[in-house]
């Protein structure tokens, strides 16, 4: 007899392909369905959901069916235990995986994160280990008897609890494989793999013995059993060490370690990056490894090709995720479908691009150009910046030449800065705007014929007046004028820049200069008061601000609290932006998203136009 509820889902299913009922009365039936039964019952009517898989894909079904369909299945596995319903977890992770296309974003692991909860435990202390060891001896003494004619098959392995300790120290390294990047982690890593390795290499499985134990157990198990987790008894460890499957499983555990320590991940710390020596100790360790699954029956042939090819194309699939998980549904061709022309556009006038951005970031046409103009909102203010001022001082520039007319410098002519073309012209203009001596006549109106003649009697000057003391430069001027016939009426008297009250004009603009260009730069306060205010928010201004959806998605998981989030979204904006985090950047974007009175309220009325 069919049963009653599968009965009523198949009604719904039908109303809804006919328009009797919302596509979403269905999914909530389910839903309540499965959140009402026991776990047996469960078990039975997914199979309903996994045959119907195809209907769910459907364009009636999909769009307002998805997000049912995965909290009914997250429910579903949170109400389940992995160890004990291995099988009913299993076929979920499976519908899933047929359900949403390949690169639905919230069914892969983007951030490369690892089950830290996956925890092995076993007896860590020695005196444990010995007194279970002695037990389970004396009891195969005791109670092991051996017919005549037959031999009991033991591992010739020697188990002591250093291997022990450390063949099962190993799984926290699978669990975690970061750790391997640090010095004294690693050394640790070696010294276990190494030894558990050399042990799986002394101890060769007999093809014989592993078929007709495999025979027995299928004798006795009249079911298949599941285990999640390693049993990681002392006394089951002989055994373990002689199974095939349990050899496999730990090996393959190594090459899959090996494979993310050497994969570019695109999440991966920049520093966690191994050395030659490490490079080698892999390489060989993995062929050592390979070596193994070759030599264990049965088929370990067959096998040890199969996971080679299987971490191939777990390659692939890593390349995929790191280029952002690129969808495999090939687009349509447009261009052998259009045929009828595009119609002509209207022409836009010089000007009307930056009119229709607003306050936004206003494009000029070519990315430099666009990077220096949203640099500052006040293009003046950028513009007095103490940035822009590339000219250097007097002294800045001859201090090398200076130092080589002294005749103690051992320097000769031909190697002096004066000869050189490009330091005269540069010479020339830089005495033209910042030195009196440049229009001065020469003393006793002799003749300069060459211009690195003309430049050492500069520079003779400008070294008197750099090593003069205030007082003494004062009587030198006075000299000078003296010797130079009158002509010191040519040359001006530096201006005396001080106002009424004493305070220096030039000091004025440079400390007012500071303080707009230091204004339009967003500082670490304002970023925490802005996170605090706009964190209900936070994703539209990371949205307008250009940030993508895995990074919003990587924030998210970075705390779980809202103010926390936006702070770190702000924070890693404001590095990456660099010099076009600006006051008026950030006003824009809280325009856009409709937050003009916080935006006022934090930085004013001032105009968010460049």
């Amino acid at each position: 007899m069919r049963d009653p509820v599968v009965k009523l889902l198949n009604l719904a299913v039908n109303a809804v392909k006919n328009d009797q009922c919302s596509t979403s009365a269905l999914f909530v039936m389910m839903s309540d369905l499965f959140d009402t039964i026991k776990l047996d019952r469960c078990d039975d009517i997914f199979s309903f959901v996994e045959d119907r898989v195809g209907t769910w894909k459907t364009e009636a079904f999909y769009n307002a069916g998805k997000n049912y369909l995965l909290r009914m299945c997250n429910d579903l596995l949170r109400r389940l235990s992995k160890s004990q319903n291995t099988v009913f977890c299993g076929r979920i992770q499976l519908f899933l995986a047929q359900l949403f296309p390949l690169e639905e974003k919230s069914g892969l692991n983007l951030m490369s994160q690892f089950n830290l909860e996956n925890v092995t435990l076993y007896n860590s202390k020695p005196e444990d280990y010995d007194h279970s060891v002695k037990l389970l001896s004396d009891e195969k003494e005791t109670k092991m008897e051996v017919e005549e004619g037959e031999m009991e098959e033991a591992s010739n392995i020697p188990i002591d609890y250093n291997l022990y300790r450390k063949f099962w120290s190993l799984q926290d390294f699978f669990r975690r494989p970061a750790q391997c990047y640090e010095k004294v982690s690693w050394k640790t890593f070696v010294n276990y793999a190494d030894e558990v390795l050399s042990c799986f290499l002394s101890y060769k499985l007999d093809d014989v013995k592993s078929a007709r134990r495999k025979l027995e157990q299928l004798k006795e198990a009249s079911t298949h059993m599941y285990f999640a987790k390693y049993l990681t008894s002392e006394k089951l460890l002989d055994l373990q060490l002689s199974d095939s499957n349990f050899r496999r499983y730990v090996l393959v555990q190594f090459l899959i370690l090996f494979q993310y320590l050497n994969s570019q991940v695109r999440f991966k710390n920049p520093s966690q990056v191994l050395t030659d020596d490490q490079n080698v100790w892999i390489k060989v360790s993995a062929e050592k490894i390979f070596t193994i699954l070759r030599e264990t029956p049965p088929d370990g042939e067959k096998f040890a090709e199969g996971i080679e090819h299987i971490l191939n194309r777990e390659e692939n699939w890593n390349n995929w995720k790191n280029e952002g998980c690129a969808s495999y549904i090939r687009k349509k061709d447009d261009t052998k479908l259009k045929t009828i022309p595009a119609l002509r556009t209207r022409k836009q006038s010089i000007g009307e691009d930056l009119k229709c951005n607003g306050p936004k970031l206003i494009k000029m046409g070519n990315a430099e150009l666009t990077r220096l103009w949203n640099l500052c909102p006040d293009n003046m203010a950028a513009c007095k910046s103490e940035k822009r001022n590339f000219l250097p001082t007097v002294e800045e520039f001859f201090e090398e030449a200076v130092e080589q007319i002294d005749p103690s410098g051992g320097i000769e002519e031909q190697y002096k800065l004066v000869n050189n073309p490009t330091f005269a012209w540069k010479a020339l203009r830089l005495l033209s705007h910042k030195s009196p001596y440049f229009f001065a006549q020469l003393q006793g109106g002799q003749q300069i014929k060459t211009l690195p003649q003309y430049l050492d009697h500069m520079i003779g000057k400008l070294a008197k007046e750099m090593q003069l003391t205030p007082a003494d430069e004062a009587k030198s001027d006075v000299e000078e004028s003296t010797m130079e016939n009158g002509n010191a009426d040519a040359e001006e008297e530096p201006l005396d820049n001080k106002d009424d009250d004493g305070r220096d004009e030039g000091t004025e603009v440079e400390d007012e200069e500071e303080s707009i260009a230091s204004g339009n730069l967003l500082t670490k306060e304002i970023l925490v008061q802005l996170s605090e205010r706009v964190c209900e928010d936070w994703k539209k201004l990371a949205v307008e601000l250009g940030l993508d959806e895995d990074e919003i998605i990587y924030f998210e998981g970075t705390s779980t609290e809202l103010a926390d989030q936006a702070l770190k979204m702000l924070t890693i904006w404001m590095e990456n932006e660099g010099e076009k985090a600006t006051v008026g950047s950030m006003q824009a974007a809280l325009v856009e998203i409709g937050r003009s009175a916080l935006a006022s309220e934090l930085f004013g009325e001032q105009s968010i136009s460049p």
